[in-house]
């Protein structure tokens, strides 16, 4: 991307975050809050601390995660909307494992150390399934991947509602007993932190990146977002590349519902995901499907959940607010993004247009 597209995009992120933070502040002045001091508070909640930043980081993972993996899809052409199943099934694959590893594993010996990776294949792998099903829809049954992923997601949220209700039910609730903390991915000794995890979103995303930069099958994948049909006649198998990404994202899905189960709940819950996968489809669609963007803007979505929890937890009435406002903040955000982008393409299309007319 050369400088003035950056310089555009940067712009129409920064207009649209000043609509949404306008917006914002004014449903807070109808509720009888105090925007700035409420903003002081959420800079505090999320940036105060070790453990603030800690627990930004920590949400900002999983998020990545389905965004790497949306960055494959996105650019061939695939709404994958089903990354919040895949999302799911990756925590319910995780599960079969974790729920059975007892409190002492010291006698497994040199088997205790592949119960994580264990886990975290297995998580991939349902989450890959789930995602290929859909890609299959397509491919074979015809139906669009958006309405696929769709009725998949409700699937996927009945099967875990099946489960933790049923056979994998712990106790009053809706829940599977804490996990063995050998089940577990390790965490810092002093903070909510895991580098374990840290790294292996990392590299997960820098693998994507390069992909999508360096390879013939990234290059093939932006020939078939750009025209499926031209692609195929050039040669590209579309749709083996197409199977391949759908899998591609919903392993890397799966892997963040792994995240979800293993360190951020440490039990398979209702609503297991939080719908980190939609986070991620309006991650990729805030950086207009640019991989270099996406760490940085993970980060920062990360914090509004972080944040808003912290407000809606506040002892201090005039900035106390439900934390569902911080949905209103980001979906506000998206719109105007999207609403942005479309006057920036409308701006340079009548340019061109004078500039070979003129």
């Amino acid at each position: 991307m050369n400088l003035a597209k950056a310089r555009g995009a940067l712009l129409t992120f920064s207009g649209a975050l000043g609509v949404a933070l306008v917006l914002i502040a004014l449903i807070m002045l109808s509720l009888d809050k105090a925007p700035l001091a409420a903003g002081r508070r959420f800079l505090d909640g999320v940036f105060g601390t070790p453990s603030a930043r800690a627990d930004v980081v920590m949400a900002a993972l999983p998020m990545l995660l389905c965004a790497a993996g949306l960055l494959l899809t996105f650019t061939a052409g695939l709404w994958n909307i089903g990354v919040e199943g895949q999302v799911t099934m990756g925590a319910i694959f995780a599960t079969i494992i974790a729920r059975t590893i007892p409190r002492d594993v010291s006698e497994w010996g040199i088997l205790a150390a592949l119960i994580l990776p264990a886990e975290l294949l297995l998580a991939m792998l349902g989450g890959a399934l789930w995602a290929g099903l859909t890609a299959l829809l397509k491919l074979r049954g015809g139906i669009n991947e958006i309405f696929g992923g769709v009725a998949l997601n409700f699937i996927s949220v009945n099967i875990l509602l099946s489960l933790v209700n049923g056979p994998w039910r712990v106790g009053t609730f809706p829940q599977t007993a804490p996990f063995a903390s050998a089940a577990l991915l390790p965490r810092h000794p002093e903070l909510r932190l895991s580098p374990l995890a840290i790294a292996i979103a990392l590299i997960a995303f820098g693998a994507v990146f390069m992909a999508l930069r360096g390879t013939r099958f990234g290059l093939a994948l932006r020939a078939i977002g750009r025209n499926a049909k031209s692609a195929g006649i050039l040669g590209v198998r579309v749709e083996r590349h197409i199977l391949w990404a759908m899998i591609a994202c919903g392993a890397l899905a799966g892997l963040a519902g792994a995240f979800q189960v293993l360190f951020t709940r440490g039990r398979l819950l209702p609503n297991i995901s939080g719908g980190i996968g939609f986070m991620g489809v309006l991650i990729v669609l805030l950086v207009g499907v640019r991989a270099a963007w996406v760490l940085p803007v993970a980060l920062f979505v990360a914090t509004v959940p972080v944040g808003s929890l912290k407000l809606a937890t506040s002892l201090d009435s005039s900035v106390q607010i439900d934390a569902a406002l911080g949905n209103v903040f980001q979906g506000a955000l998206v719109l105007a993004v999207l609403i942005g982008g479309g006057i920036r393409a409308r701006l340079a299309a009548r340019r061109k247009e004078r500039a070979e007319h003129g």
